[in-house]
């Protein structure tokens, strides 16, 4: 999950868009977008709050619906 933390990083610093993130991590526009939703649903800013330091609770927050099914 490196690569969310470095899109959310990409977007919320940097101000890149979309395309550009998908282009320069390797993956799908589509990707990039589904992560940015989840990241507005969630209001998160950059830099994160520490209680989001690791990978494992940043995806938890996340992803929280999808474990849930």
């Amino acid at each position: 999950m490196r690569k969310l933390r470095e899109i959310l990083r990409l977007h919320l610093e940097m101000g890149l868009g979309r395309r550009a993130i998908a282009r320069s991590l390797s993956v799908s526009p589509g990707t990039v977008s589904g992560y940015l939703g989840r990241v507005r649903v969630a209001k998160l800013t950059w830099p994160l709050p520490p209680e989001l330091d690791d990978d494992v609770a940043l995806t938890r927050l996340l992803f929280a619906d999808e474990r849930n099914e």
